[in-house]
């Protein structure tokens, strides 16, 4: 029986809100981004925000790319104690689209729309990059939070966009008896141009004065206990696994 791991079609460009994008000027990118994502997202300049910028080559020209994360934690407290019941809004760790990352193309000189990751804005989005489908490139990981959860989402650039082609929890329940972790490896075949997609069991150690366990960070080990072992199918543009 195959499994398909969450994901989407790579023909199907990601959500995201529409509008056009501007140009860059001759500016840093730090001010081009922050003018960006203040229009696009409508933020008052009296709001606090989170803005940080990761960069890499993410599309295989010679310029260089960069993802642009932005956490509104502070909206979103301002929206939940406007809501009927504050109290549940922070009990469900003020789930919502409070965070979000926007691609900068650096061939075009261009910020796309915002990519709105629906999650808990107590902690902000976290970028690593992996060369997943090709060694020519990076691939953006995007790791969000879900109150006591963590999931982490892979991203490739195709014309212009990121576009989601898999995704698996990091963590899940931490802090309940039924937590349960991964560890991730990406492993490269002769069969294949993208590289395999490894998930094994990993053991979790938290601190001992930990008490919120929905902003807590957890050390995680890999244990080397292989749980699957995904690969690409290009017939169904999608990651598979034999269960």
């Amino acid at each position: 029986m195959m499994l398909t791991a969450c994901g989407g079609n790579e023909n199907e460009p990601l959500d995201t809100e529409i509008a056009e994008p501007e140009k860059g000027s001759n500016g840093s990118l730090e001010t081009y981004a922050k003018r960006h994502v203040e229009a696009q997202l409508q933020i008052l300049g009296t709001e606090n925000y989170g803005l940080k910028i990761y960069k890499a080559n993410l599309d295989g020209d010679d310029k260089m790319d960069a993802i642009i994360t932005v956490n509104r934690y502070e909206n979103a407290l301002k929206t939940a104690a406007q809501s009927a019941n504050p109290s549940k809004q922070a009990e469900i760790g003020f789930m919502g689209n409070h965070n979000f990352f926007f691609f900068y193309d650096g061939s075009l000189d261009l910020i796309s729309p915002p990519i709105v990751v629906p999650s808990s804005p107590m902690l902000p989005l976290e970028i690593h990059f992996e060369d997943i489908t090709s060694t020519q490139y990076k691939d953006i990981l995007v790791t969000y939070r879900v109150r006591n959860s963590a999931y982490k989402a892979f991203f490739t650039v195709t014309n212009h966009s990121p576009v989601r082609y898999f995704e698996w929890p990091l963590f899940e329940n931490l802090g309940q008896a039924n937590c349960k972790a991964n560890g991730f490896q990406y492993l490269s075949t002769a069969s294949n141009p993208r590289k395999n997609i490894l998930i094994y069991e990993a053991m979790v150690t938290l601190g001992d004065t930990v008490s919120n366990f929905n902003i807590a960070i957890p050390t995680l080990k890999n244990t080397g206990k292989k749980r699957y072992e995904f690969f690409y199918l290009p017939a169904k543009q999608t990651y598979v696994t034999q269960k």
